[in-house]
């Protein structure tokens, strides 16, 4: 069984937002006090608080007369959000950024793993006694209906959208194995180029929404704190992002399934996007293109559907190896587009040769690798 999250949009009356906000601010309540009460105990105790000491402390909070409207929440949630803040900081002590204080003004969002359903022949979801209207596609409200629900994120964006994230158990169709490979190289100009000679244009959402987003940002920034007209211009802002965000994922996901359908195996460099974000001139490119979440999505869809994904080393020399004849033309300069051999005369196109070259590569290090298996298994015998 795979997991699959299905993100659908959630329409409440004004009873039901009540309940969802209760819930939001609650949990954000409790995981900043959580937050707070961890790091007075260790600065000022040198005591390392466990999960287990925050939910005993929390237990008390709710019999205070003071906190009697947490008692309204539902207790599950609240102790979903205390394993997130440990969860954060097993993420902190694993190299991770340091757990901060959440604020009403950002996304909202809560867990929920208990009693969450959608209802017989209806589009409602259930949650605590309320019966939420929500919207998706066909395809995806089937995919809940006939598989498990493991837990339910119920969230809040900037606009006061309303979403449910569900996370199901479901079985796969895997797709009918096929004969072809190929290779692709990730660009900026491009989004990608493959071992075929195609090229994938890159959309640039954020680079051609730039101009728009800094006359909003302008906007925003001269109305007069705490006004309505700063909170109009505020909701015009975050809509122009979500807009962006939206657009990008719709991007990324027809693609990856496109890739996914049409080949057996997907051929990649393994990049190191994390040092590549450190160059300020392309910093901003490399982001608004999103490789690494293209590639996430590349990964868990192979994973789905019976397909490869072979990864080429990070310093594979693919844009100044030929295609042809292996040789290296270490002096090659970014402005040459057209790669040409200086030893056997072949001539490309630079990176549908680099694409080429890591498709070969892929099956160089695939072949590489069952001949130790090989190797290995009779060595054992």
């Amino acid at each position: 069984m795979k997991l699959k999250g299905i993100k659908i949009r959630l329409y409440p009356n004004k009873e039901q937002k009540n309940v969802l906000n209760k819930h939001f601010g609650s949990c954000r309540f409790v995981y900043n006090n959580a937050l707070n009460y961890k790091i007075i105990m260790y600065s000022d105790y040198g005591i390392s608080t466990s999960k287990f000491d925050i939910v005993k402390q929390i237990t008390d909070v709710k019999h205070q007369a003071e906190f009697a409207w947490l008692n309204d929440i539902k207790a599950e949630c609240l102790q979903n959000t205390i394993d997130n803040l440990d969860f954060a900081f097993k993420s902190f002590y694993r190299g991770g950024g340091y757990p901060k204080y959440k604020s009403k003004r950002n996304k909202q969002s809560f867990l929920s793993k208990q009693n969450n359903r959608i209802l017989k022949n209806t589009n409602k979801l259930l949650f605590y006694k309320n019966k939420i209207k929500f919207r998706c596609s066909s395809k995806d409200k089937e995919l809940i209906r006939n598989n498990k629900i493991k837990r339910v994120t119920y969230s809040k964006d900037k606009i006061n959208n309303y979403y449910a994230s569900i996370l199901i158990e479901f079985e796969p169709k895997k797709l009918k194995p096929i004969d072809k490979e190929i290779g692709i190289d990730l660009g900026l100009s491009h989004f990608l180029i493959t071992s075929d000679g195609e090229f994938i244009e890159n959309p640039k959402l954020f680079r051609k929404s730039e101009y728009q987003i800094s006359k909003l940002h302008k906007q925003h920034s001269k109305k007069k704190k705490g006004s309505i007209n700063k909170e109009k211009a505020r909701l015009k802002l975050a809509k122009k992002y979500i807009k962006i965000s939206n657009q990008r994922d719709h991007f990324l996901h027809n693609l990856s399934a496109k890739l996914i359908n049409e080949n057996q195996v997907i051929s990649l460099e393994t990049l190191q996007i994390k040092n590549m974000i450190k160059n300020r001139y392309l910093s901003k490119s490399i982001q608004d293109a999103s490789w690494s979440k293209f590639i996430t999505m590349l990964v868990y869809k192979a994973d789905w559907y019976n397909r490869e994904i072979q990864r080429v080393p990070t310093f594979y020399p693919s844009s100044k190896t030929c295609s042809s004849c292996g040789y290296v033309k270490d002096d090659l300069k970014l402005s040459e587009r057209i790669y040409t051999c200086e030893q056997c005369g072949y001539s490309e196109d630079r990176d549908i040769n680099a694409a080429k070259n890591i498709l070969e590569k892929s099956r160089d290090e695939l072949t590489r690798t069952q001949t130790l298996q090989e190797s290995s298994s009779l060595e054992t015998r």
